[in-house]
């Protein structure tokens, strides 16, 4: 930002900053503000533009809008969609007043409402009040669940600015689908879309980029979502490719370029993803060097770099050499260990596909015990190399190497990008790029987000399968679960089933629940050759259960399991366990129930103004 210029500065090209900036609290409030507007129409033609093959329907549609803002974005999503009714609720009305007022006279069909959108439950009123079309004839029944395409959610949550209000704008999102798993609330006549601008930091929450990100929001977006991507963001960072892996994330992006350029999509100028800067090479190897492996800059290796280039080798300055070598030991060791860790991601991954072909080698019915120590040897083999490197090299080496291999295997699982386990990798285009002034007051970086339910996915599916007074139960047991990840991501699979299942033993559990089978370690059992193999199917035998092979989950993380995996273990604990209490379980994983979770919360606002 420019010298003399704050992130209230009005911005010249964008008239709508000076009325903000105008109408918005005093100095004092301005330091404290928390949410920032979109405020160039511009860009919001060109998210409409690329989501309009998703928001496009012959029905007549309502528009349900929350925390509409200065109303900016509404009324061009409006003049979009010219739908029947259109409902802005706004809690801070005192605020925002001054721009939404103006906007509901406007037009016949909108409508605006004040109340505490986070304290509200019954929507049930709101929407048969205000937007009286809407109705059971309002869903298409044909899938497992009904679908409401008359009905659009646009949301603008703002961030939480206490550490008392538990309510972010994540756990807001993930009301919004619990809501849409029990038909209930906006999803009373069938499952609603949702178009939804957040505070960039709360995205990773809901659409992941990484395995290690994933909590609870994305677990309930990854069960529900047909449609779940990013149409627009400020350029990142790029620090979580530290843990997707530079080579993943850059085979990612060329597959999603591949999409794009498939479906025709258009990419307006100015709006191209941005590039990621590169780790700077080192300008000396050092006494132990390693090959440059490709990884994203810090500021802090730039000004290393920085530092090492500024004095010259041969300077006659000792305080200054010392700090150069000092430098260049730490931007070799960085790379060093950027090497290391991708060389033993490799070794893992090898092993994987020897695992898979061992399985797939189990099911045939010549095959032998002894045809098979072609696999188990060099898996062995390769773990001994494994455990060489991890005694020869310091552990800051191994940082970030489990979430190296646990996003290899969620992305590449079956070699390609599109069966992916996360929406990121499995997304249609690259998010289209937001200047940082064409949001207002700036620093507060958003993100624009679309999800469309899919009525007929997996976890709906099985959920349907049991008893509807059994629902509520198995729900509080998947979120208790799910809570899980928010800090005991990392747990073995091994660990997290001896909890929860403590007198079954893992062979027991895969037979019960097949899907575990594709991420476990395998190996023949040592009676391989008198046991029976298992009858041809079409099915690929390293994703089912198998009679003659043994099972280890002990390098599976929790945070690696598919959704659809994680709903199958809760409906076995529902069934199989002495205590199915949800309390229980909770304790079991070392959680704990705050106020929000007991009922006892309830979210306030307080005025600006």
């Amino acid at each position: 930002m420019p010298p003399g210029m704050n992130r209230w500065t009005p911005v010249a090209r964008f008239p709508l900053t000076k009325r903000m900036n105008d109408r918005f609290p005093g100095p004092g409030r301005k330091r404290t503000w928390a949410k920032s507007e979109i405020v160039n129409e511009d860009l919001c033609d060109d998210i409409l533009h690329r989501v309009s093959p998703y928001l496009n329907r012959k029905s007549p549609i309502d528009i349900l809008d929350l925390w509409p803002g200065v109303g900016l974005f509404s009324s061009k999503v409006n003049d979009f969609l010219k739908p029947r009714r259109h409902l802005m609720i706004e809690p801070l009305l005192d605020t925002y007043g001054p721009f939404l007022k103006p906007l509901a006279a406007s037009k016949p069909g909108y409508e605006l409402l004040s109340l505490d959108i986070h304290a509200h439950r019954d929507w049930d009123s709101i929407i048969s009040k205000h937007l009286p079309e809407q109705g059971p004839s309002s869903g298409d029944s044909s899938g497992a669940v009904a679908k409401n395409d008359t009905l659009l959610v646009l949301a603008s949550p703002p961030p939480n600015t206490s550490k008392r209000n538990h309510y972010t704008p994540s756990r807001w999102w993930s009301i919004f689908l619990e809501m849409c798993l029990r038909q209930a609330g906006f999803h009373t006549y069938g499952c609603v879309r949702l178009l939804a601008t957040l505070p960039s930091v709360e995205v990773p929450n809901i659409i992941p980029r990484t395995v290690v990100e994933r909590k609870r929001p994305a677990l309930l977006t990854e069960s529900l979502a047909l449609h779940a991507f990013e149409l627009a963001s400020p350029m990142d960072s790029g620090f979580w490719t530290m843990t997707k892996g530079w080579d993943v994330m850059a085979q990612n992006a060329a597959r999603v370029a591949e999409r794009t350029a498939a479906n025709k999509i258009e990419i307006p100028p100015g709006r191209e993803p941005r590039t990621y800067p590169l780790a700077p090479e080192s300008p000396e190897a050092g006494w132990k060097p390693a090959p440059y492996t490709p990884r994203v800059s810090t500021e802090k290796l730039e000004q290393l770099i920085k530092l090492a280039e500024e004095v010259s080798k041969t300077s006659s300055d000792k305080t200054a050499k010392q700090k150069r070598s000092r430098a260049l030991i730490q931007i070799n060791q960085d790379n060093r260990h950027a090497y290391i860790r991708a060389q033993l991601k490799e070794k893992r991954i090898q092993i994987d596909q020897l695992t898979k072909s061992l399985s797939q080698a189990a099911a045939d019915p010549k095959t032998t015990l002894e045809s098979l120590k072609q696999y188990t040897d060099q898996i062995d083999a390769l773990l001994s190399k494994i455990e060489e490197e991890a005694s020869e090299n310091h552990y800051d080496t191994f940082t970030h190497l489990s979430g190296l291999v646990d996003d290899h295997r969620a992305s590449l699982h079956t070699g390609n990008f599109d069966d992916g386990l996360l929406h990121w990798d499995r997304r249609p285009f690259e998010p289209l790029h937001i200047d940082p002034e064409e949001l207002y007051p700036q620093e507060l970086d958003r993100t624009v987000l679309y999800f469309e339910p899919d009525v007929n996915s997996p976890v709906i599916q099985r959920v349907k399968e049991v008893d509807p007074s059994k629902r509520s139960n198995l729900f509080q047991l998947f979120e208790f679960l799910t809570l899980a990840f928010n800090t005991r991501g990392s747990m073995p699979v091994s660990e997290l089933l001896s909890l929860m299942f403590p007198s079954k033993s893992i062979r027991d559990l895969i037979r019960a629940i097949p899907s575990l089978a594709t991420y476990a370690g395998k190996k023949p059992k040592p009676d391989f050759d008198s046991i029976p193999k298992p009858p041809p199917s079409e099915v690929d035998p390293s994703t089912t259960y198998q009679e003659n092979i043994d099972y280890d989950l002990s390098e599976v993380r929790l945070r690696s399991l598919p959704a659809l995996t994680l709903w199958e273990i809760t409906l076995e604990y529902m069934n199989t366990a002495a205590d199915k209490s949800p309390v229980h379980l909770n304790r079991l994983l070392g959680g704990s129930l705050t106020s929000f979770r007991t009922g006892d919360y309830k979210a306030s606002y307080k005025r600006l103004n």
